[in-house]
């Protein structure tokens, strides 16, 4: 796929974008800035991040208009940078006359020994109409659940914006096991609709956070041989 998308600067009044060339940068880097990344017709803004990795150490992709990637080495060797919980909200500009439909959750990389697993669950909040939508991939290896890399819904009704929470983590069950996790990607598919105002975006508190990453504890237990 290629990364090449616009960034722009998101006008109180509207949409004054000013076009270059997106580069592969740090979540860190658009937590510091503040500033909405334009990628096609999607604007990505509210980027946040908890967890044992930090967030320079995660690399953010946006694949022009359908979606956004999340590279890191999430692993379980010590001294362990094992779990990441990513938020960010996703807009259609109301210029481009689409909605949001429905998305998808992939992941890959990842290398599982023993009795290690690698699972990334998400919620997906449409806030205008009060509705989450939950994805959960994961991988355990040979003997475990069945594996399953990618997982998709549909947005019903079809919105102008989502606010995603994901919860990406790794876990070693026992001695000489290990896993890792090197990528996590969100696409998401449109349809006609759109238009009108940008819809508010609230800005998530730290709190926020918390429930899907008590929800990725409970999935170590669950996966726990």
């Amino acid at each position: 796929m290629s990364y090449k998308c616009a960034l722009g600067v998101v006008g109180a009044l509207g949409l004054a974008v000013l076009a270059q060339q997106a580069q592969a940068v740090t979540l860190q880097d658009l937590i510091n800035a503040g500033t909405p990344v334009v990628a096609g017709d999607k604007i990505f803004t509210n980027f946040t991040s908890q967890g044992t990795l930090p967030a320079s150490a995660v690399t953010v992709n946006f694949l022009d208009s359908t979606g956004v990637q999340f590279t890191a080495n999430w692993n379980t060797l010590a001294p362990g940078a094992n779990n990441s919980v990513i938020g960010y909200t996703v807009s259609v500009d109301p210029s481009a006359g689409m909605v949001i439909s429905g998305a998808n959750l992939f992941f890959g990389g990842q290398v599982v020994v023993n009795n290690g697993a690698a699972f990334v669950g998400e919620t997906l909040t449409d806030v205008t109409n009060n509705k989450d939508y939950n994805l959960q991939v994961y991988y355990d290896g040979a003997g475990g659940l069945p594996d399953n890399l990618r997982a998709s819904t549909t947005i019903d009704p079809s919105v102008t914006s989502l606010r995603v929470i994901k919860s990406i983590d790794v876990a070693s069950n026992g001695a000489n096991s290990f896993a890792a996790l090197n990528f996590v990607e969100n696409t998401f598919v449109q349809s006609n609709g759109g238009g009108g105002e940008l819809p508010g975006v609230p800005e998530p508190m730290s709190l926020a956070l918390l429930p899907l990453g008590i929800a990725g504890l409970a999935l170590r237990k669950k996966f726990a041989r």
